[in-house]
């Protein structure tokens, strides 16, 4: 895990930096004006990595492929050292009144990772906007397997997805995740996965006795054809 002092940093860092940035007159018009919601969580992601955190005095590494060339798909945007260890930082954009349940990483992915010993930890760095005059920004920092309550599962995109609104209310109110080991986290998130993939199966399921029974009625009806009225449903205009 990142230490205590050096979270509080980095939370410092980039709290400071968004402060000062949603000033400036060019992030007025990338959040309200004719760019609004151009990429937004790009830039975010860049900035926070490349001017909050890489431009400081952490000592920071990007995963690479053998050739050294950074990895586009890798599990994390920075990776961050603390005691000799680098630590996976994931920067999520959040937006009021838009929380929803975004997609943070593959669960399998993680917990592959954590059980080949590479990773002890798997951190979320959010700056959560808030879209009014003036906009505001809040930013939170912590480590996705201390919060695992508030998070949820799909087994079809196969993405652990952080139940928002419970999420910020439950940071907003000074909240203290539950405590538990490294170990009690694997074994929370295989429970996860176990539980995603029996509901996937069954909704797999209902969809095959569905369709199968709307196979067995078409094949009943001997003449197959498209006409205007079997259109309709389509609503086309």
């Amino acid at each position: 895990m990142i230490d205590d002092k050096l979270a509080k940093r980095i939370l410092t860092k980039v709290t400071a930096f968004w402060a000062e940035e949603i000033r400036k007159p060019y992030f007025a018009s990338r959040v309200t004006g004719k760019e609004a919601g151009h990429d937004i969580a790009g830039l975010i992601e860049e900035k926070t990595t490349a001017e909050a955190i890489t431009a400081s005095d952490f000592v920071t590494r990007h995963q690479c492929d053998a050739r050294g060339r950074a990895l586009k798909r890798s599990m994390a945007d920075i990776w961050v050292e603390s005691n000799g260890i680098f630590h996976p930082v994931n920067v999520k954009t959040g937006v009021s009144d838009t929380n929803g349940q975004p997609n943070v990483v593959s669960l399998k992915k993680l917990l592959r990772t954590l059980l080949s010993q590479r990773i002890d930890s798997y951190y979320l760095l959010i700056v959560k906007l808030k879209i009014a005059e003036p906009i505001e920004s809040q930013v939170f920092f912590v480590d996705l397997l201390d919060y695992l309550d508030y998070v949820t599962f799909d087994s079809g995109p196969g993405q652990i997805m952080l139940k928002a609104r419970l999420f910020f209310d439950a940071m907003n109110a000074g909240a203290r995740p539950a405590r538990r080991t490294v170990g009690q986290k694997v074994h929370k998130l295989m429970e996860l996965l176990e539980d995603g993939e029996r509901r996937l199966a069954v909704n797999r399921r209902r969809v095959l006795t569905e369709l199968r029974k709307k196979v067995q009625d078409y094949e009943k009806l001997g003449r197959y054809e498209v006409t205007p009225e079997s259109q309709a449903a389509l609503n086309l205009r």
